[in-house]
């Protein structure tokens, strides 16, 4: 009798247990975005916490915390409660490319965290100053060595910073850097002419390329992108030895349950799919992927490889 009265006791537990891990969620979900707000990464976050909270029926908000090219709050969810309650919009930048730029890095991309799901893929755009002369990335090569050193190119992320530097040693030319702390403050000096070109993101891009305030010279992935499918790639102008690309991802805390991260890796495959999501990837240049989460921890050790080499080549370091 006291053998059954066990047994039936450990099976209720085992049942209680699993019922309180698959109502995940059954309060809110907050999903930490560590840049600014109205950055690509912000708007994807909250367009997808949108889409979350209608499956879900509970309140995902988004978080801003940024500073430290991510760091700020990847660190903040690498510190939280693994439970699937706090997840972060992590980029190439925080979680592939920051321990190498980074001596003294307050987390580990991938012993920190547990990857969920990919959630796309877009390019960096090299815009130009409306008044610039060359037309294309040949004539913008050929006036760079024409006249070296006279050229500058803003970078307003450390994605942009190193594409500056991937230019200079595929095209074998010297061009200035225009660092800035913000993409608003670089499209401005952009617009006005204080700068010629720069390297940005789709979605600060985009809606002045459509306003006519910038023009695009080309992207930097392999394919010619569908926003924009008149703007050649960089590779068709014969620099095709690096691919660089700027993507999406869920991440959680290390140890949350598998369940947990099951359940948020089904839903979001899934709201990628609506057309609220498809019209908000159009408008921010993005290529959906989604996928497993062992999909993704495949693709960030990846990254993770393909960054330290880049930076070991380029010589970009962030103190």
């Amino acid at each position: 009798m006291i053998g059954f009265i066990r047994k039936t006791a450990a099976l209720i537990l085992s049942l209680g247990c699993s019922v309180a891990v698959a109502a995940f969620p059954d309060k809110p979900v907050n999903i930490v975005v560590p840049f600014g707000a109205g950055s690509s990464t912000d708007i994807l976050a909250r367009g997808v916490a949108q889409e979350l909270s209608k499956v879900w029926g509970q309140p995902v908000t988004v978080d801003n915390k940024p500073g430290a090219g991510g760091a700020i709050g990847s660190s903040s969810v690498a510190r939280s409660k693994p439970d699937g309650y706090t997840l972060l919009m992590g980029t190439n930048g925080p979680m592939a490319a920051n321990p190498s730029l980074y001596k003294n890095l307050t987390y580990d991309p991938l012993r920190d965290f547990e990857p969920v799901v990919l959630m796309g893929r877009l390019p960096m755009v090299l815009i130009a100053n409306n008044d610039t002369e060359p037309m294309s990335v040949t004539e913008l090569v050929a006036a760079a060595k024409k006249h070296p050193g006279t050229l500058n190119f803003g970078a307003s992320n450390t994605t942009a910073r190193v594409w500056v530097e991937l230019l200079k040693q595929m095209a074998s030319i010297d061009v200035a850097t225009v660092l800035y702390s913000n993409v608003s403050g670089m499209m401005t000096d952009l617009i006005s002419g204080r700068i010629s070109y720069a390297f940005e993101n789709v979605g600060p891009s985009l809606s002045q390329m459509q306003a006519g305030t910038v023009r695009a010279l080309a992207v930097t992935t392999p394919e010619r992108a569908a926003f924009s499918p008149d703007t050649p790639t960089i590779a068709e102008s014969g620099l095709d030895k690096h691919q660089l690309v700027v993507w999406f991802a869920l991440f959680a805390p290390d140890k949350t349950p598998q369940s947990v991260i099951d359940t948020v890796n089904k839903t979001v495959n899934q709201v990628l799919k609506t057309d609220a999501l498809k019209l908000l990837s159009l408008q921010i240049g993005m290529a959906p992927v989604g996928g497993s989460a062992q999909s993704l921890k495949q693709y960030q050790e990846s990254e993770i490889r393909k960054w330290h080499d880049l930076v070991m080549l380029t010589g970009v370091q962030i103190n």
